[in-house]
């Protein structure tokens, strides 16, 4: 079959629909004719391109489109199915993309519309919490079971978890407007722990975090980096509540949880509520004392930290990767 998926990613909208579909394109491009949907940038912008590069560099066929009349370059293109995970839709889009596609999908954390598609698919903890307005032979594949994950955390080892916590890592996705690993960073640097620092690909404050770097032995930036094998080495991370969350999930990291986008709100509340993470809430309200006291709390409770590894690792033990197998029963050709 050939599948659409339609996404974005760039220095505004951050890179997490991008990376959580290309999980997703990996699996189904096993038996499927798979490519992308992108908005096209203006010369020299980085609003849609870094989200293009990493299509591209991931082997996939990008069609780029004019934002301004997506429905109408959407009708222009042949696939058999469209997979949507964009924040730029609305019941619209949803009526008119199911006209012109046989199958249609949207990849969901807000729950805003009334879906008119052939699947949803929401991999948040707090998903089969929602009461979703759907047709009635709507699929629906709700909650972590279905987490996007990349193959190498997927049935992780459990975690070893040591007496005294020495490697933390710091990440909040591929984006980074706010400054808030400039934040954090001003809050931790003179502790006694090795910070291990996500750079984005969309990062605008590469030299200020350079200039950390420079300043402060323990602290350590990551361009591209391999997250699975940081995440096995570091005790402890202090995350953005977004994708990233259930990644860390898998690999049993105790976390301290920061909201930088509204649909992180119910994610991390609902992890903070299930004893999974430790959620110091929006980076706005973030300071230095929240942050320090919480860390000291959680590197001197090493039972704590075992507790919370246990559960999260036990949360996405289930995983069906949403593999092409299981994912396309419905949906192949009779």
């Amino acid at each position: 079959m050939k599948i659409a998926i339609r996404a974005d990613g760039g220095s505004k909208i951050g890179m997490g629909h991008i990376m959580r579909t290309l999980v997703l394109a990996k699996e189904l491009a096993k038996a499927n004719d798979v490519f992308y949907i992108c908005r096209v940038d203006e010369p020299l912008s980085d609003i849609y391109s870094p989200g293009i590069i990493k299509i591209k560099k991931q082997g996939f066929h990008v069609v780029t489109i004019d934002e301004s009349n997506i429905l109408e370059e959407l009708s222009n293109v042949q696939a058999d199915i469209l997979i949507t995970d964009s924040y730029d839709v609305d019941e619209n889009y949803f009526n008119e993309t199911k006209k012109l596609f046989k199958y249609t999908g949207y990849i969901d954390d807000m729950n805003l519309y009334y879906f008119n598609v052939d699947f949803l698919i929401n991999q948040n903890i707090n998903a089969e919490d929602l009461n979703y307005r759907v047709n009635n032979n709507t699929k629906l594949f709700l909650g972590p079971k279905y987490a996007m994950l990349r193959e190498e955390f997927r049935n992780v080892p459990k975690k070893i978890i040591k007496k005294k916590v020495e490697d933390i890592l710091i990440t909040v996705g591929g984006a980074d407007p706010n400054n808030v690993i400039g934040k954090i960073l001003s809050y931790v640097k003179q502790l006694d722990y090795k910070f291990h620092v996500i750079v984005g690909p969309t990062f605008n404050t590469v030299n200020e975090l350079k200039q950390y770097e420079k300043e402060n032995k323990n602290i350590k930036l990551y361009f591209n980096a391999n997250m699975f094998q940081l995440m096995q080495k570091c005790d402890l991370a202090i995350s953005a509540c977004g994708s990233t969350l259930y990644e860390l999930s898998s690999c049993g990291v105790p976390t301290l949880g920061v909201i930088i986008a509204d649909n992180q709100i119910k994610i991390g509340n609902k992890f903070h509520h299930m004893g999974m993470i430790s959620n110091l809430g929006w980076h706005e309200k973030l300071n230095k004392y929240i942050l320090v006291s919480k860390l000291d709390e959680i590197c001197n409770n090493r039972n704590y930290r075992e507790e919370i590894s246990k559960l999260t690792q036990k949360l996405i033990s289930n995983n069906y990767s949403l593999n092409c197998e299981f994912f396309m029963s419905k949906y192949k050709h009779k």
